[in-house]
């Protein structure tokens, strides 16, 4: 008998250290985000008018959950920015790299079903960030000819996204929504000045569970 007690006891201990493992490894599982974005945006340089374009670029993110609702994602990225100035009565091509290192907040909310949020499929996404960006390359071309400048300096923005997430798997899900990004301090090198004053695009979003 005391062998048998023993023994529950010890099967007992085993099975609340597994559920406590499974359910720890549950809460911190990590997230492997690719980030597509495709959209508009406004450049404004010292001495111009402000010149419009277009953007894209892509993001490569690990998320982490802030309990139940909200996770915290960060990662590397590159942008681009292309527009068409006219200088001296000429349309030239301008192309901006910029290097893109992104901070931001999560949150997922239930659309149906809010009673059993871990069962659902669908959530309506929210998400509040800070970013860093680099301007690695800046391109230029003439009529007259191309010139080009490296590492043109760094500054920060102010980010969001809203959306909406579909899970297609407990390892998969997929993001659709818009993004908006806007510079608050100005890249400095050489005396010019420069600053993306808002970026509205649209993002899709393939997300990997581990």
């Amino acid at each position: 008998m005391k062998k048998q007690l023993i023994s529950v006891l010890v099967i007992l201990i085993s099975c609340t250290a597994l559920a406590q493992s499974t359910s720890e490894k549950k809460e911190s599982n990590l997230e492997f985000t690719v980030n597509t974005k495709l959209g508009f945006a406004k450049l404004k340089q010292t001495g111009n008018v402000g010149l419009n374009g277009n953007v894209n670029g892509a993001d490569i993110l690990f998320s982490l959950p802030l309990g139940k609702k909200w996770n915290i994602s960060s990662g590397i990225g590159f942008l681009e920015f292309n527009a068409n100035p006219t200088i001296a009565g000429n349309t030239a091509s301008l192309k901006n790299s910029y290097l893109h290192i992104p901070v931001q907040f999560n949150n997922d909310f239930a659309i149906f079903n809010k009673e059993n949020p871990e069962n659902q499929k669908i959530f309506f996404t929210v998400g509040l960030g800070l970013y860093a960006n680099s301007l690695i390359k800046q391109e230029l071309e003439t009529v007259t000819g191309n010139s080009s400048a490296k590492n043109q300096g760094w500054n920060f923005g102010f980010s969001s996204q809203i959306g909406a997430k579909f899970v297609v798997s407990d390892a998969i899900n997929i993001g659709l929504g818009f993004e908006g990004q806007s510079d608050f301090t100005k890249m400095k090198k050489d005396g010019n000045e420069q600053k993306i004053e808002n970026i509205n695009a649209v993002y899709f979003k393939l997300g990997f569970k581990f």
